[in-house]
């Protein structure tokens, strides 16, 4: 399978709808750790921006807002990354992650 190539449904539409949202965070493996930036989360997945994903494992730790949640590394390009959740998350938490990020864009820390 390519990168970058969607298998989630009919002409590679999604079949969750995705939040948007700027939050800081920080993906983890065994061999590297760094900054990220989430752009937008859904209940399955969400998408990082950030650097040298490629020297990332493909499991991940995204740690966020006090919350981790491990996930697995759908796609990656130079600057982006997709992730897949190992548990899909609860609307609460998808709740909690966009008033975070809401919270970042109000008080100047959000890019």
């Amino acid at each position: 399978m390519p990168f970058g190539k969607r298998i989630d449904g009919p002409a590679g539409r999604r079949r969750v709808l995705r939040e948007d949202v700027i939050l800081a965070a920080t993906a983890q493996s065994l061999k590297s750790t760094r900054p990220v930036v989430i752009v937008d989360v859904s209940a399955t997945g969400a998408k990082l921006q950030g650097r040298d994903f490629a020297s990332l494992d493909p499991e991940v730790l995204i740690s966020v807002g006090g919350m981790e949640l491990f996930a697995t590394v759908a796609w990656t390009t130079r600057a982006e990354c997709g992730v897949t959740f190992e548990e899909p998350l609860s609307a609460e938490t998808i709740e909690h992650i966009e008033r975070d990020g809401r919270w970042a864009h109000v008080m100047g820390v959000a890019a």
